[in-house]
């Protein structure tokens, strides 16, 4: 959710009224302890079943033992954990929710009545799959459900490499039909890359294989240390090959018009160019602070790479409410790391991902194994988009607006990655002006304040499409 540093001037003026971290390289207290004292999480990643078809070599399946490997697909009680943690998420008013396992299609049809309930409560639905169980009725349903996207995972554009590294014959087969068949429906499907040593001088010519299937959307991740794995160092990317693979999505957004990206959090102190770092080195950890997992068991944790767990949704249990307060270390400078003290960043970046120092050290307050304390990380640019404010334009709210009631106010959602928490008097003009036009004059005299103070208020939220300008 961060903005660039160029408007960190105007966010003075704005974080009366807007009190979500934005400007995060230099946070107000006041902002950053707002995300400390949300009741719930604003996304959620929800583990239908611990069960896949595939058992990669970068995934935690590949290194279970063979006892847990041989749970069934049904495991006792599924009905019961489905109903709990859908009625959870829905009565603790969670915004968005993406599906998730193991492969959920493989429970798609058990899961549906649940994910349905989800969808007729105005919750935002999104599919992480290896889309190897999609079937055309399958993609209709999910259309049906409102899912908004679906994340899938392509390891080569080689099927010999590709289904070795999956360990299944017929997966690269499998997963392109699946992806024909989302986009042939009308789904946005977008194909993500899990990068090690084995895989790495294949992201090019990946990238232009799901090209030739009609996929826009590109991304190749990192591979992070399974916390389950005995020895991953045959895998793992050394410094020098993560930077080749940034500048790889690099080559492959110049050359073959692909929007790029790299899924996880990164430390900001590895990117030692101003492209890779404004492009690839964004990202603010959200696990435990705005988002959590249910896993299939009921068990919530910080994000689906965490072990530890912080409660249950179960009854008896606490519920998702307790379990999410039970997470607030993760929104605390609890866990940042010693060595990260002087940095100015720390705030945002905060060490790196918790979990992938957890994976190598033993300890969550480790530096993240990819930090670079040698030099300082660079500032984000001082780009700023341009968005102009008339003071006799006319506005309103965006018509999808979703809202949820805060102790400082509310939180006001287009999409997950266009919300933003907003104070008592802004929530209230809010509440009384949706489907209504309304001006600068009248939004400024609402919150007591001169014209030119609310225009930086109106320019952020105009970039998040909280509110639209009326032509």
């Amino acid at each position: 959710m961060a903005v660039e540093n160029s408007a960190a001037a105007e966010s003075n003026k704005a974080s009366h009224f807007l009190l979500a971290d934005f400007f995060p390289e230099s946070p107000p207290i006041s902002e950053r302890q707002v995300f400390r004292t949300l009741r719930a999480p604003v996304t959620v990643q929800w583990e239908l079943t611990p069960w896949c078809n595939e058992s990669c070599i970068h995934c935690y399946n590949f290194w279970r033992d063979a006892e847990e490997k041989e749970q069934p697909l049904l495991f006792p009680g599924i009905k019961e954990t489905f109903e709990i943690s859908s009625s959870e998420i829905v009565s603790n008013h969670v915004f968005q929710v993406t599906v998730t396992g193991g492969e959920p299609l493989a429970v798609f049809k058990q899961a549906y009545p649940y994910l349905k309930r989800l969808s007729n409560n105005g919750i935002s639905l999104s599919l992480n799959s290896n889309l190897t169980m999609l079937t055309r009725e399958r993609a209709l349903l999910l259309k049906e459900l409102g899912v908004r996207s679906i994340l899938t995972s392509l390891m080569s554009g080689s099927a010999e490499l590709n289904d070795e590294l999956a360990n299944r014959p017929g997966t690269h087969k499998d997963v392109s039909k699946g992806i024909k068949i989302a986009l042939e429906e009308g789904l946005w499907v977008g194909v993500n890359m899990v990068v090690t040593r084995k895989n790495l001088p294949e992201i090019y010519s990946t990238a232009d294989y799901v090209r030739s299937l009609g996929v826009t959307a590109f991304s190749a991740t990192k591979a992070s240390t399974p916390i389950n794995s005995t020895d991953f160092s045959d895998y793992a990317l050394s410094g020098e090959e993560f930077g080749f693979m940034l500048n790889e999505l690099l080559r492959v957004r110049e050359e073959l018009s692909l929007n790029v990206d790299s899924l996880e959090f990164y430390p900001m102190c590895f990117f030692d160019t101003q492209e890779t770092r404004d492009l690839f080195g964004n990202r603010i950890c959200n696990a435990g602070k705005t988002a959590c997992t249910i896993g299939f068991n009921g068990q919530v944790r910080p994000c689906s790479h965490a072990v530890q767990t912080y409660g249950s949704v179960k009854k008896g249990e606490g519920g998702l409410k307790q379990a999410w307060d039970n997470l607030q270390p993760w929104r605390t400078d609890a866990l940042i790391p010693a060595e990260c003290g002087d940095c100015s960043l720390k705030n945002m970046c905060r060490g790196g991902c918790r979990t992938e120092a957890y994976a190598l050290s033993g300890s969550l307050k480790a530096p993240d194994p990819y930090c670079n304390f040698v030099h300082p990380p660079l500032p984000r640019s001082s780009k700023i988009e341009d968005s102009v404010i008339s003071v006799d334009g006319a506005f309103s709210f965006h018509p999808a607006i979703k809202a949820r009631e805060e102790d400082f106010g509310g939180i006001l959602f287009v999409t997950p990655v266009r919300w933003i928490p907003v104070n008592k008097k802004l929530y209230q003009f809010y509440n009384q002006n949706r489907g209504e036009n309304f001006g600068v004059p009248g939004l400024s005299a609402f919150l007591g304040v001169n014209e030119p103070e609310v225009i930086p208020t109106m320019r952020i939220l105009k970039q998040k499409t909280i509110i639209q300008e009326r032509r």
